[in-house]
């Protein structure tokens, strides 16, 4: 399976929005290692783990706190929601949550193999300002490139984004309708930007986060490959994830471990 060491852009790349080579990852103890100023100022803390190595590159004056909840967990700890929370115990006062672990999924031309399906339709910045609704597709609000649509009955179904997340790679956004999902509409809008990214001579990048099923799915029946995990700083308040989406196949019914009352009553509706 192909590993970051395969995507050599993109490797370096990370290297320089982490600001400090991949080789300083470790697993026992993980570094915490101040951030440039000048990254600090767009992202505050980044966490990365590359195959059983890991690294948090955080602003200067949380290196000293961090390190010490670093130093209590795993790997694996710190690369979850519990890791979330325990790192939040720094930023938050800041005003600075954490979120993730997110998965880093990544191909070329040579291992992305998207779908034979000519439904999607191709869409300019000024189209998808004018057609999206954003409340609907709200994976797809970062400012893009191009966009691709799947339209049913004059209503958009589906929908993918490119924006460029990094110089060599960029990224595809998706989402879709909830009368539309489970219906393959996310693979042919997911299949169209990528191709459509390889004809600009980039790599293909999507993100999507271990309780997200039918993302991470859909990402690898076309050959993108899980090359990086990360953990980010968000501005603003601390957000949880939802629980897992899916099934573990068609028509499998799934039931919540916990009862009601066990679930935690103190989160609040998303803002």
């Amino acid at each position: 399976m192909p590993t970051l060491d395969d995507f050599a852009p993109l490797r370096a790349e990370v290297e320089e929005e982490l600001g400090t080579p991949l080789d300083a990852l470790a697993n026992d103890p993980i570094p915490v290692l101040a951030r440039p100023p000048q990254l600090s100022e767009t992202r505050p803390l980044w966490a990365v783990k590359v195959g059983e190595r890991a690294a948090v590159s955080a602003k200067a004056q949380w290196v000293e706190p961090l390190q010490g909840v670093v130093d209590r967990l795993g790997h694996e700890e710190l690369f979850a929601v519990f890791g979330a929370y325990e790192m939040a115990r720094v930023t938050l006062p800041d005003g600075v949550g954490l979120w993730g672990p997110s998965w880093y999924y990544v191909g070329d031309q040579h291992t992305f193999q998207p779908p034979d399906d000519n439904r999607p339709v191709q869409l300019t910045p000024e189209q998808l300002a004018a057609t999206v609704d954003f409340d609907v597709f709200w994976h797809c609000q970062a400012k893009p490139l191009v966009g691709f649509g799947v339209f049913e009955d004059d209503q958009l179904a589906a929908l993918a984004i490119v924006t460029p997340t990094f110089e060599s790679t960029w990224e595809i956004g998706v989402d879709a309708a909830p009368q539309a999902r489970g219906r393959g509409l996310g693979l042919a809008v997911v299949g169209a930007a990528g191709r459509w990214i390889l004809q600009n001579d980039r790599l293909v990048l999507a993100t999507t986060a271990p309780w997200n099923i039918p993302s991470a799915r859909t990402l690898r029946s076309v050959g993108l490959s899980h090359v990086l995990s990360d953990m980010i700083a968000l501005t603003g308040p601390f957000t949880v994830p939802p629980q897992p989406l899916g099934f573990p196949y068609p028509g499998a019914e799934v039931y919540n471990h916990y009862p009601n009352w066990a679930m935690n009553q103190h989160i609040l509706p998303r803002q």
